[in-house]
């Protein structure tokens, strides 16, 4: 295990910045997860700590060794892919032990290797297929043992799961969760998925491309609880929540919040101009406390276990979450609830979060 330093990192191609004042300290046996949209700089970033991308400037580390300059084959990284990049004329077998007989090792120690990767991610039934007669969860279950097998200090995984379909996805994001938890290796992963950031990071490094971020691509660097409850500026609370997060003009005035017509609690150092946000789980339908504005059902979708509601308020549209019990009719008009402790507040002209 190793921790892996990031300081000042700037990435350009040509004259195009792509990465600027990048600053991470991932800890030693941390899964790490970049997120952000495309363009953000989250793949740039995994390939430079690869060592196949070269920065203009910044630090470079993992573990002790600045290795800004080393060898890629040298950095004691491994990297899996999203194409999974198998040789289609081997077996899985020999798939998996490719590095190790390029690197000359025993025969012995190759197939111990082999066998015992091949038993952690399921695949001893299929050491003797190609990866052509295999699913496409089960080839990048081999692209995975290829990796294990080297036992490097740091794995880097970049959108290895993109090209899998929903089950598959859900299946393997617990079978990396696991083996984290089994091998304690450090992890960085890159997905522009939510939910795979949300579920398997022990940390989630928010990223957004350089011209919505201004000085620095890193927008969060927070738990997964800390990104989705106290979401550090406009951008994440956007980026993080699906549905996504409600969203008003609002202003402030001594004590008072404003949204139109709803007034809640706030503080007199608030900046006079808001963006006042609540996740759609914090509005109500029917009978509850706090504000309220007479809405309409616009439209719900059933989850089964929940339902969303598309509410027409004279706020604008409003998204709402509830359980699957909450029964009402597309055209209903009934009061739609807003929790007042849980509304998120940020400041119109700087987009940062601001504390009541």
């Amino acid at each position: 295990m190793s921790a892996v330093s990031l300081q000042g990192i700037d990435i350009s191609y040509g004259s195009v910045d792509v990465v600027r004042n990048l600053d991470l300290d991932i800890r030693s046996g941390e899964f790490v997860v970049f997120v952000g949209p495309s363009g953000c700089g989250k793949s740039t970033t995994l390939r430079l700590i690869a060592g196949l991308e070269e920065g203009r400037s910044g630090q470079i580390s993992i573990g002790e060794r600045i290795v800004n300059d080393v060898d890629p084959a040298k950095r004691d990284v491994a990297m899996v892919f999203q194409n999974y990049a198998l040789f289609p004329h081997m077996s899985v077998a020999d798939n998996i032990s490719f590095g190790m007989r390029l690197r000359g090792e025993a025969k012995e120690k190759i197939q111990s290797g082999v066998a015992d990767v091949a038993r952690m991610v399921g695949l001893a039934d299929h050491l003797h297929k190609r990866p052509g007669a295999l699913s496409g969860g089960q080839r990048q279950r081999v692209a995975l043992a290829r990796a294990i097998v080297r036992k490097p200090a740091v794995f880097l995984f970049d959108e290895p799961l993109s090209n899998l379909d929903a089950e598959f996805r859900a299946a393997m994001r617990y079978e990396l969760s696991r083996l984290h938890r089994e091998l304690g290796s450090t992890m960085i992963y890159v997905t522009h998925d939510q939910v795979e950031a949300m579920t398997m990071g022990d940390r989630i490094a928010v990223l957004a491309p350089l011209k919505q971020a201004g000085r620095s691509n890193l927008m969060q660097f927070g738990t997964p609880e800390e990104v989705y409850h106290r979401p550090a500026n406009l951008f994440v609370a956007k980026f993080i929540g699906s549905p996504p997060m409600n969203f008003f003009e609002g202003h402030a005035n001594g004590a008072t919040i404003s949204i139109g017509t709803l007034g809640f609690p706030g503080a007199s150092h608030l900046p006079a101009d808001l963006t006042v946000g609540i996740r759609p789980e914090h509005v109500g339908l029917g009978t509850g406390e706090g504000p309220f504005v007479a809405g309409t059902v616009d439209g719900v979708e059933n989850l089964g276990h929940e339902k969303l509601w598309f509410l027409a308020t004279e706020q604008g549209r409003v998204v709402a979450r509830t359980s699957g019990a909450v029964s009402h009719a597309v055209g209903d008009r009934i009061r739609v609830h807003f929790a007042t402790d849980k509304i998120h507040l940020f400041d119109r002209a700087t987009g940062e979060r601001v504390e009541v």
